[in-house]
């Protein structure tokens, strides 16, 4: 004849079961799973505590992205948000201001998948420093080799 028992280690708890345990079905209804809010709650106000802001609404720079992300999130303009320049732009001058906390020089975040160094203004070794990474935008060629790109490209000349 088997038996059951709990036998407890510090915080823990461990309960050995018989077969005879198992083979009855269990008596305990869970309650419905919860959807787990996001960014904008049921009532339409933003969960600042949610995981998804990674910590923006905190730390130095928490205020200036609090009341950026408010005008974004409340803005009537059209397009969406183009009333919060002034916010975004004061947000975007804190976040400069600690590169250590939101991570300016790029460590390991990977969302821009190297997006970084394609858009990296320090052309020095490429055609000089006061070079236009952009000046190809646009470009009628598309980026076919064959076009000759303009005067002051990133692009070396060969």
């Amino acid at each position: 004849m088997s038996f059951s028992y709990c036998k407890e280690y510090g915080k823990d708890k461990v309960i050995f079961v018989t077969k005879e345990d198992h083979a009855t079905a269990s008596t305990i209804e869970l309650p419905p799973p919860e959807q787990p809010e996001g960014v904008i709650t049921k009532d339409g106000k933003i969960n600042w505590s949610c995981p998804c802001l990674g910590g923006m609404a905190t730390g130095p720079c928490g205020v200036d992205f609090r009341e950026a992300f408010s005008c974004f999130q409340n803005s009537t303009a059209d397009p969406k948000g183009s009333d919060c320049y002034d916010a975004f732009t004061k947000m975007r001058d804190c976040f400069q201001k600690y590169p250590t906390v939101y991570n300016k020089s790029g460590g390991d975040d990977d969302d821009d998948d190297g997006l970084g160094d394609a858009l990296d203004t320090d052309t020095s070794s490429i055609a000089g420093q006061n070079a236009d990474p952009l000046a190809d935008v646009g470009n009628a060629g598309g980026g076919n080799e064959d076009v000759a790109p303009r005067g002051n490209s990133v692009v070396p000349k060969a």
